[in-house]
């Protein structure tokens, strides 16, 4: 008895209880020798390129320009799960790695390929609304969602960018400016139905493939093969909302944080008050906050709110209102400016000292500009509010003791020659060493770190072994993989 046997009759090395239920695989197609190209164009209805095409170097380009140099063997463009299924299908029995595409927009390149089969999920953006569902294609942006969702009053916590895929950003976690509302965007996730490594068809909730269900809550995209649909819970949001967009100057930059920590940190207003802080090295240095505030039957009014941060954080600029939730949301919309850039993430488990804010301040006060166009930017997601609600195993996203995640970046421009890259990212990782002392060495999975060690452990916790197991169980082979890519147990 082979191993697929196995797995459909419900047996083997323990899974029986939810984890395999495959509904379908893709019938053969062409022989096995060589790659036949034609053959997969035909299945595609033509929507294949290779380099030289005119279509093919504007889908290839990721979101960090830093990873434009690798050139895919070929890119698929499916608009269906069926071509899907017959893409993954064929990848497999000709040996090519498969790499998934939503928005591209992947820190460290990972959805990006050298010689491997990129699959561009652009033409499936299909949004459906019905009632408090919501359900959407691979390759569905925010922007779609929001538009769906324009006038209904209702919310999936998602995050700041219009052009990021949803896939992606449910598959690692999802955060926001309403997580500490209304938890992260693989909390509001229901269902999902994904193409795995041996091209079978997984339809998965929390009674069906529940293991692979569990696995898609946090995991990763681009581990166990492809999501081609997403089915979410939506939020009433009937209450008012108010918005917040504040600054200050350099030199009042550590108190203002200081001041600003200890006021998000307060019990009362963890899930009512989100927050996303930071501080910036464009042009000239700035701080700034900016989020939201939600009303409910045990919080103050959001607009008491604002008044109470303003008097106590005392801004040099400030700008608030109250709003509908779309609109609220439309104001912290952060577009990514298509440059090259570098990254990191420290996931906080504790509250931010004085001592940190002092030597985080001094770091990027001193930071050199290895060009005109080099930036840096640390920014700050303050946690602990409904995120906190689940435990770490519940999920896949392990942090659910995180008070801050923090994002450490630094950019240039396309036409900077190589010792600028090469000058911001070695002051980035000096001063992801400074924090990392403070705040230790766990890391946000949507904010990958190429460089980093032990990111088996950084990303995921005590969840990596049992990762591993379903990825033996979909991908044994390795279909889906990429250097920070999970392994399945030996």
């Amino acid at each position: 008895m082979d191993r697929r046997t196995v797995l459909r009759a419900g047996a083997g090395a323990g899974l029986a209880a939810g984890l395999w239920a495959p509904a379908g695989r893709a019938a053969a197609a062409g022989g096995s020798e060589g790659r036949d190209w034609g053959g997969l164009k035909r299945l595609l209805g033509g929507r294949l390129y290779f380099p030289g095409d005119p279509r093919f170097a504007p889908l290839n380009m990721p979101a960090n320009h830093s990873y434009s140099h690798r050139v895919p063997a070929a890119i698929a463009c499916p608009r269906s799960h069926e071509e899907v299924l017959a893409t993954v299908e064929w990848a497999g029995r000709h040996a090519i790695g498969v790499v998934p595409r939503g928005g591209g927009h992947s820190y460290a390149g990972y959805s990006t390929s050298d010689g491997g089969l990129l699959v561009h999920l652009g033409g499936m953006r299909d949004v459906t609304v019905n009632g408090t569902t919501l359900t959407v294609g691979a390759g569905a942006r925010e922007l779609d969602v929001y538009a769906a969702l324009k006038d209904t009053g209702l919310l999936l916590p998602g995050g700041r960018c219009p052009e990021v895929g949803v896939g992606g950003l449910v598959l690692g976690g999802g955060i926001g400016p309403a997580t500490r509302a209304y938890g992260l965007t693989c909390d509001s996730l229901t269902g999902t139905t994904v193409v795995t490594g041996d091209a079978y068809t997984a339809r998965c909730d929390e009674n069906s493939n529940s293991e692979l269900f569990w696995a898609c809550r946090g995991g990763a995209g681009g581990n166990f093969g492809i999501n081609t649909s997403f089915t979410f819970t939506l939020h009433p949001v009937r209450r008012a909302t108010a918005w917040y967009d504040l600054s200050w100057a350099w030199k009042d930059a550590a108190p203002a944080l200081k001041r600003l920590a200890e006021l998000i940190a307060e019990p009362r207003y963890r899930k009512s008050l989100t927050c996303q802080f930071g501080l910036r090295t464009s042009g000239e240095r700035r701080v700034y906050a900016q989020g939201l505030c939600f009303g409910s039957e045990r919080s103050e009014h959001p607009e008491q709110t604002l008044r109470t941060l303003i008097t106590r954080l005392r801004p040099r600029r400030s700008a608030t209102g109250t709003a509908g939730i779309r609109e609220c949301m439309r104001r912290f919309h952060e577009t990514p400016p298509g440059d090259p850039y570098a990254a990191g993430s420290i996931v906080a488990g504790k509250d931010l000292g004085a001592s940190v804010v002092d030597e985080l301040v001094d770091s990027l006060g001193s930071w050199k500009a290895a060009s005109p166009d080099s930036r840096a930017t640390v920014s700050f997601f303050a946690m602990g509010g409904a995120d906190a609600a689940l435990r770490p195993a519940d999920t896949a996203y392990v942090h659910r003791d995180a008070t801050f995640i923090v994002d450490l970046a630094a950019h240039w421009s396309d036409a900077d020659p190589a010792p600028v890259p090469d000058a911001n990212r070695q002051q980035l990782q000096a001063l992801y060493r400074s924090l990392s002392r403070h705040l230790g060495t766990d890391a946000y999975q949507n904010f990958p770190d190429p460089g980093l060690r032990n990111w088996q452990t950084a990303y995921y916790g005590g969840n990596y072994a049992r990762l591993q197991t379903v990825k033996r169980t979909v991908d044994p082979a390795r279909l889906f993989t990429y250097p920070q890519g999970i392994a399945p147990t030996p």
